[in-house]
């Protein structure tokens, strides 16, 4: 999505890290059965301290850019329906969320075992389900309403405290 805010920007480049991410979260996934127990190799660590980090805070933070800032704006000029499907989504992915990084966060201290693990990836992969065509929608839709709601002057304040904010890089 072609996007001219520096706000829609900041958003299509977490989308885009959070695909990759979800993508070697398949990957990781899919390289074993429900049976077959992986072994936390120094990748898979890896992978999962980064999945815990995502999850524990950087999505949360994207998540409330959307919805303190962005989603009233948005639904006055119009697009109510679309802000309440995209908090609906939030709202659902929450517990998912959270759960999958608990599950990280066991996983690194704990390993998998035969309960652990096919719990992990049944929720892993509702999670990246969800979050795909979550961050679908948003793609598609969100990034233009940005664009249009958003003053020139707005739009760099608040492209610059989500930057500059709590969990940036």
């Amino acid at each position: 999505m072609h996007t001219d805010s520096r706000t829609g920007q900041l958003l299509h480049d977490d989308h885009h890290r959070t695909i990759d991410l979800l993508n070697a979260f398949e990957a990781y996934l899919e390289r074993t059965t429900e049976d077959d127990i992986p072994h936390l190799d120094a990748d898979g660590r890896a992978l999962l301290a980064t999945l815990g980090k995502e999850l524990g805070q950087d999505l949360e933070r994207h998540f409330i850019l959307e919805e303190q800032c962005l989603f009233p704006p948005i639904a006055a000029a119009g697009a109510y329906e679309m802000t309440v499907d995209l908090s609906t989504d939030h709202e659902a992915l929450r517990p998912l969320v959270r759960r999958v990084a608990r599950q990280c966060a066991l996983a690194l201290r704990e390993g998998f075992d035969e309960e652990s693990w096919p719990v992990f990836r049944h929720f892993g992969q509702q999670l990246i389900d969800g979050l795909v065509l979550h961050i679908q929608k948003e793609e598609t839709a969100l990034l233009g309403a940005v664009d249009a709601v958003l003053t020139p002057a707005q739009d760099v304040a608040l492209a610059r405290a989500y930057s500059d904010g709590p969990g940036s890089d």
